[in-house]
């Protein structure tokens, strides 16, 4: 059962890393330990591929003087998992300061990727509404981020958020990587995006409590609990919520007493369907996800409904399906 849990949910390399040298491995039955190396040999393809696109990438846009930063992929394997093969990743994730977006654009379609994105009315307009764009060349896609996340009651500081970030070593090459507090925030924001959508990851549950793990005793839980950016409602709602499903407080013991210390729960974090800790009634048109994840917002009821009215058609328009070759790579280990 657990094989083929993680075999759905992009976890196959993690739980096969996970199980080396232990005696559990050897109470999977041959065609399980057969199908979790498969989905390493498959990681290891996609990195014949994206690695090279990566520095290719990371010099085109060094050399047209567009910053960016390495966001999730091979950085988070890298650094939370221990190895570049260490989490299953289908494509890269690039951030750019948002008044370059139109540069960076133009820089990757003069190395050949192609926006697969849609537009509604006007390119700017849809951007207000949305973080990120798609880009596909040939395997290898490319999902272009301006912002971590995009919603009417969230104010990240931008010119902050540069200005903190860190740098990480990749294969002997540095990239430009979020800080430990943006890495939260953004991991943080995606999950409760999924949920909204009813698309929750169990791996992007394990991937908060990796980089909670690993950042807990320097960071300082009580200042990101306190933040006036729209990011506290989210931040202890999901954090909370993954503390619940792991059962991992032990792991993280300054975020545990930082939660308790901050009492602005507005919807219990346990009222979901038994056998999926992260659907919640009524499922109905996932009417219990959307209204769990309004209520962890920062803002009311009326002004979620209107954002999430208003932002709809141009959400829509951006998300379509990806290009036939990626469709059974993205469904299980975006």
């Amino acid at each position: 059962m657990l094989a083929e849990t993680c075999n759905r949910s992009g976890l196959s390399v993690v739980l096969l890393r996970a199980l080396e040298g232990l005696p559990l491995r050897s109470a999977l039955m041959p065609h399980q330990i057969e199908s979790l190396n498969e989905a390493l040999y498959v990681q290891k393809e996609r990195l014949q591929t994206l690695g090279p696109a990566l520095v290719s990438l990371a010099e085109l846009f060094e050399s047209g003087r567009q910053p960016f930063i390495l966001l999730k992929g091979p950085y988070l394997a890298s650094r939370f998992y221990g190895n570049i093969l260490g989490r299953e990743y289908v494509d890269i994730d690039l951030l750019v300061p948002s008044r370059n977006w139109s540069k960076a654009s133009a820089l990757l379609e003069t190395a050949g990727f192609h926006r697969h994105s849609g537009i509604l009315l006007r390119e700017n307009l849809t951007r207000f509404f949305v973080h990120a764009f798609d880009f596909y060349s040939g395997k290898v896609g490319i999902d272009l981020h301006w912002n971590l996340s995009r919603h009417i009651s969230l104010h990240l500081n931008e010119e902050q958020l540069w200005a903190q970030r860190a740098s990480f070593s990749i294969e002997g090459r540095s990239y430009d990587v979020l800080s430990d507090k943006h890495e939260v925030i953004f991991a943080t924001l995606s999950l409760l995006r999924d949920i909204e959508r009813e698309r929750p990851k169990p791996k992007n549950i394990i991937d908060i409590m990796r980089i909670a793990a690993a950042t807990d005793a320097r960071m300082d839980w009580d200042a990101l609990l306190s933040a006036r950016d729209g990011t506290v409602g989210p931040l202890l709602h999901v954090l909370r919520r993954c503390l619940e499903i792991t059962d991992a407080w032990d792991l993280v013991p300054n975020l545990a007493a930082a939660l308790n210390r901050h009492h602005r729960i507005r919807v219990p974090t346990t009222a979901s369907v038994a056998d999926s800790p992260l659907q919640f009634r009524p499922v109905f048109i996932g009417l219990g996800n959307k209204l769990w994840a309004a209520r962890a917002y920062d803002t009311n009821l009326a002004v979620w409904l209107f954002w999430w009215a208003l932002s709809l058609p141009f959400r829509l328009a951006v998300h379509k399906k990806p290009p036939v070759q990626f469709r059974h790579r993205k469904r299980s280990c975006a």
